[in-house]
């Protein structure tokens, strides 16, 4: 296991540092997929999206981005450059997918929107980014950064204030991006999403129940009977990570080190997850922790109905056209969303008091 880790941590390591230069396309369309970077060229443009683990900002005070994400746009003599912390993706407000965005009051941080259009009738510090939609700003609306339309327009009342750059590149036309213009469609693509992340526990499930089935029996009996110091060591990994992290950036090796500390944080809560929702399973069949490797897996699909479930019937719901049917779905996607949160956090804790049991 501890090779397939260092292995995996090698290639992510590798693809950030390779890079591709495809001639420009003469006509149609060419698409490149390489390690790290994804290039897109077409008669009107070309887009540029790299990712790698580690990214140090250029300004003044200089900052240090986990796992970056560099997409860059040119049509003609124009071309944007948009640099993201990978990690604020993660956030409920990092990325708006296929629905209208209206921004009051203040707004701390990017505003960035794939496919729904962009209304600011308060203050933005920083910039707003629209990928396939406009935006419009209304005449008390104020923007500290640059705001960036790209295939669409950036409308700006009298009165709005925009303190950095306008940029507005409506011919731009980005691959798949239709598909995200309206709620049903981005309904759709979040149900796909769910799905695969579904087929991706699957796989992880089977893989260790098959290899790793000691393990995992003895992480779900953790989470059972020491529930208590599966809290304790969650609480302990809030306080101490952050400074751990702190401390890390200060040195030269520590910076090498965060990216690998945020995979291992991660996977341990991954993990730690896939065995919360195996106990779950096991607890509501009735069955032992080291129950037999087929009763562990259904017990983990079971787990992970009760806790995705709500999630997928939320989307579902919401693809309905009457009111109380989307009012539910927002339920229950927000109910089946808080419990899978909930689950990782305890796994990760779980995860934590496992590994300083077998290390004792």
């Amino acid at each position: 296991m501890k090779k397939i880790v260092f292995a995996v941590m090698g290639l992510l390591a590798l693809f950030t540092i390779l890079r591709s230069y495809g001639q420009p396309a003469s006509g149609g369309a060419r698409y490149v997929l390489e390690p790290g970077v994804l290039e897109i060229d077409t008669a009107e443009g070309s887009a540029r999206i790299a990712f790698g683990l580690l990214e140090r900002g250029g300004g003044t005070p200089r900052t240090w981005s986990l796992f970056p994400i560099r997409v860059e746009f040119s049509s003609g003599r124009q071309r944007l450059t948009l640099a993201l912390n990978g990690l604020s993706l993660l956030s409920p407000s990092g990325l708006q997918v296929g629905r209208p965005v209206r921004i009051t009051g203040q707004k701390q941080g990017d505003v960035i929107s794939v496919g729904g259009r962009v209304t600011v009738a308060g203050t933005v510090h920083g910039d707003v980014w629209t990928f396939g939609a406009d935006v419009l700003l209304e005449p008390r609306a104020v923007v500290t950064g640059n705001v960036v339309a790209l295939g669409g327009v950036v409308r700006a009342q009298q009165g709005a204030l925009i303190r950095g750059n306008k940029y507005s590149l409506p011919n731009i036309k980005i691959p798949l991006l239709r598909l995200l213009s309206s709620g049903d469609s981005a309904a759709t693509f979040r149900f796909l999403v769910q799905a695969f992340g579904i087929v991706l526990y699957l796989l992880v499930l089977f893989l260790a129940v098959h290899f790793g089935r000691q393990h995992l029996a003895g992480l779900a009996g953790s989470l059972a009977s020491h529930w208590k110091g599966a809290v304790l060591y969650l609480v302990l990994a809030i306080f101490l990570l952050p400074l751990a992290a702190a401390l890390l950036v200060a040195t030269i090796l520590g910076i090498v080190v965060i990216p690998f500390l945020a995979v291992a944080v991660l996977l341990l809560a991954y993990l730690g997850y896939l065995g919360a929702t195996v106990r779950l399973g096991l607890w509501l069949r009735r069955l032992p922790s080291d129950a037999p490797a087929a009763a562990a897996y259904t017990s983990g699909l079971l787990g992970l109905l009760v806790l995705r479930g709500p999630v997928l019937l939320g989307i579902l719901f919401g693809l309905l056209s009457s009111g109380l049917f989307q009012v539910v779905g927002r339920i229950l996607f927000g109910l089946g969303t808080a419990g899978t949160i909930l689950a990782a956090l305890y796994g990760f804790g779980g995860s934590l008091r496992y590994l300083r049991t077998i290390g004792a």
